[in-house]
């Protein structure tokens, strides 16, 4: 008797832990934000969070990989999901990985292991691509354009076109400052109205041929959680 009583006090304890860890779970959801750059897009994933009241510590940006190509930045996206199931609350509700078309080599192939991860994860993995760059998400937040920036315009790279586009506007602007959120954010919604625009209207067309990003997609997702 003395037993069964200890073994029905022990399922109640485990059922009130495991109704509390569902409960933190779907109150308090868990978001991975990975980016391929060393400096320019964590900074302004961090600013950006750091914005919201009060800042949403659920929101994890770890350090840079510094260097890794678009297709191992997606491998390490499943490395941190994989080993975050052991959390209490296990496992994140969204993985975001962020990189640019720029001149990577690899970044067919990572949006395809992206699709490859959803299959088995629910839609958990979403890929934030920007052609050419990141930077063409900032130039938005000043000017609705499409521009197809050419892989090389002369001496400059692609990015480095958009770069000099954007300095029209920040001349100031360097890769990694730490306050390009805040000099830009005033202009945010502008900037997702255009990039939404800009998938719409390539939505049946090779959109890799035109200029374009999804970073609205995160920053609304932020937004409505």
């Amino acid at each position: 008797m003395v037993n069964d009583k200890l073994f029905q006090k022990r399922r109640e304890l485990k059922e009130k832990e495991a109704k509390r860890r569902r409960k933190r779970r779907s109150d308090h959801k868990m978001i991975l934000i990975l980016c391929e750059g060393q400096k320019t897009e964590p900074t302004y994933f961090k600013a950006f969070r750091n914005s919201l009241r009060p800042p949403d510590k659920s929101i994890v940006i770890p350090k840079s990989y510094g260097g890794v190509d678009p297709s191992n930045l997606v491998n390490k996206a499943e490395e941190e999901f994989s080993k975050a199931l052991k959390d209490d609350p296990p496992g994140y509700d969204r993985v975001f990985i962020v990189f640019d078309r720029d001149m990577h080599t690899t970044y067919d192939k990572a949006k395809q292991r992206v699709d490859n991860l959803n299959k088995n994860h629910e839609n958990t993995f979403e890929a934030i691509v920007s052609i050419p760059c990141f930077e063409f998400w900032l130039l938005l937040h000043f000017e609705n354009t499409d521009r197809p920036y050419q892989t090389m315009i002369g001496s400059k790279s692609a990015c480095e076109c958009v770069i000099s586009d954007l300095k029209n506007y920040l001349p100031a602007y360097e890769k990694g400052k730490s306050d390009t959120f805040k000099i830009t954010c005033r202009y945010i919604d502008e900037a997702m109205k255009r990039a939404e625009l800009q998938e719409k209207r390539h939505i049946t067309s090779d959109m890799d041929n035109y200029s374009t990003t999804k970073v609205h997609h995160l920053i609304e997702y932020i937004v409505n959680l």
